[in-house]
């Protein structure tokens, strides 16, 4: 709910969907609260696009992860977009931010290193956060083959489409019903309707035992201990634990063959319908 105190809204891209960004936008002019930061969590969105333009320009900041596990990585590490738009007459705050980035100084390395160009200043208690030159290489070189990464994943969907969509008991993934707003493909997070967690343990745990390593996203934050002793109860979150308990991933990467997809359905199907048929 948006109250007086309300400073930003966090809207967060789950599996690489975008979220309808227009939609939350028309909320804040209709209460009158466009001074509200959107901050999206955009993690697993990098490539996905919405209403014909790629995600990382719709609200006045996006995050992306290049985290490991993220369709294009750096090993470790991100990127923060803005939208420009909102920034015009605001360039001290887009400084201030940059030099925040590195340890508040007003140089980077390179910027030092050139002839004569030794003086630098400290200028905030800024944090350390840029990014190595290792790092940025790995990404720009995924970078040039991202579209065909991305076609990859796309095709990988589809089989996983195409065979669950036949399964009354298979919730399949929410994709935006448009040809202009496009996933990411990031997960493939299908959903077992009338699976609990027992239920769903056990597809995982049979799946495994022929190779196929699955996942589930996610645990939901009342669940972890942190949360627990902080007063939180997933009692309190019937909507959240709904999501999570039937909830189990498919392997979904660039380099998984097509063959291995269809496999992977193929056995995923089998485990399912044991289970139910017992």
């Amino acid at each position: 709910a948006i109250t007086p105190k309300t400073k930003a809204i966090m809207p967060v891209d789950i599996g690489g969907q975008p979220v309808d960004y227009d939609k939350i936008k028309e909320v804040l002019k209709a209460k009158n609260r466009e001074d509200i930061v959107l901050l999206c969590d955009s993690a697993h969105s990098f490539g996905a696009s919405y209403k014909g333009k790629k995600v990382g320009s719709q609200c006045d900041f996006h995050v992306f992860s290049f985290h490991a596990v993220k369709n294009l990585t750096t090993a470790e590490g991100g990127a923060v977009t803005f939208n420009n738009n909102n920034f015009n007459g605001k360039e001290d705050l887009k400084k201030e931010l940059k030099v925040n980035s590195l340890n508040g100084q007003t140089k980077d390395a390179l910027s030092k290193m050139k002839l004569g160009s030794w003086k630098y200043d400290i200028v905030s208690n800024g944090m350390k956060c840029n990014m190595t030159d290792i790092m940025a290489a790995i990404g720009l070189v995924q970078l040039k083959r991202y579209e065909d990464m991305l076609k990859k994943r796309k095709a990988i969907y589809g089989i996983y489409n195409e065979a669950l969509s036949k399964k009354e008991w298979a919730i399949l993934p929410f994709e935006k019903d448009s040809k202009e707003t496009e996933t990411s493909y990031h997960l493939y997070p299908l959903r077992i309707r009338g699976f609990n967690e027992e239920k769903r343990s056990e597809v995982i745990n049979a799946m495994a035992e022929l190779g196929i390593a699955t996942n589930v996203h996610f645990i939901p934050l009342p669940m972890f201990t942190l949360y627990k002793k902080l007063g939180y109860s997933i009692d309190n979150y019937p909507n959240a634990y709904a999501q999570y308990e039937n909830e189990i991933s498919l392997p979904l990467y660039s380099i998984l063959k097509p063959e291995d997809a269809e496999n992977v359905v193929k056995e995923l199907i089998t485990c399912v319908e044991k289970i139910i048929n017992k």
